[in-house]
């Protein structure tokens, strides 16, 4: 994981690829704060953090999909993470970071109100709760007195398609994104 220098995140010592889920194995996550909640990605699905910057339409797109924007050359769909964790609209701020995370098929920008760094906490070898995954969670991990929303980044992005059926992709089809 790369970040844009400004935020002061910590390269974390990595063991195996950050998605074991063994007793006794440790995962690690980034950690974002989405309306004062904390919600995390394994760190092997993000790529960097950086700063918001203007998002332009994309015609075509799918309802969860805010728009695009060109980072260095490669065209990136934004998802629109409000939407999908069912939190209040509200438009992107400067103070905000971007989340670039690679899903499959498509490397897609996350809008967060602040990226916290990262964390490496123990797996739970509990199987998830049926209602952390009739959606977008795949795990609810407790953090003293607070809890981390351990998201799962392909149903965030497609949904119930695949990847190779997915709206998300063809709207990108022919579009220079990687």
């Amino acid at each position: 994981m790369q970040s844009d220098g400004s935020l002061g995140l910590a390269e974390p010592a990595l063991t195996g690829n950050g998605a074991e889920d063994t007793p006794g194995s440790s995962e690690t996550w980034v950690l974002f704060v989405v309306d004062e909640q904390k919600y995390g990605l394994l760190i092997s699905e993000v790529e960097r953090i950086v700063r918001a910057v203007e998002v332009k339409p994309l015609p075509q797109s799918p309802p969860h999909v805010l728009g695009i924007i060109n980072m260095q050359g490669r065209i990136l769909p934004v998802i629109d993470l409000r939407r999908c964790l069912q939190r209040p609209p509200r438009d992107i701020q400067p103070e905000d970071h971007f989340i670039i995370a690679a899903a499959p098929m498509v490397t897609v920008v996350l809008p967060v109100d602040a990226a916290l760094g990262s964390l490496q906490v123990v797996a739970v070898s509990a199987a998830p709760d049926e209602r952390t995954r009739d959606r977008y969670l795949r795990k609810i991990i407790p953090l003293g007195p607070e809890v981390l929303y351990a998201l799962d980044l392909e149903r965030l992005v497609f949904g119930d398609e695949t990847p190779e059926d997915s709206a998300l992709v063809s709207a990108l089809a022919g579009m220079e994104t990687e």
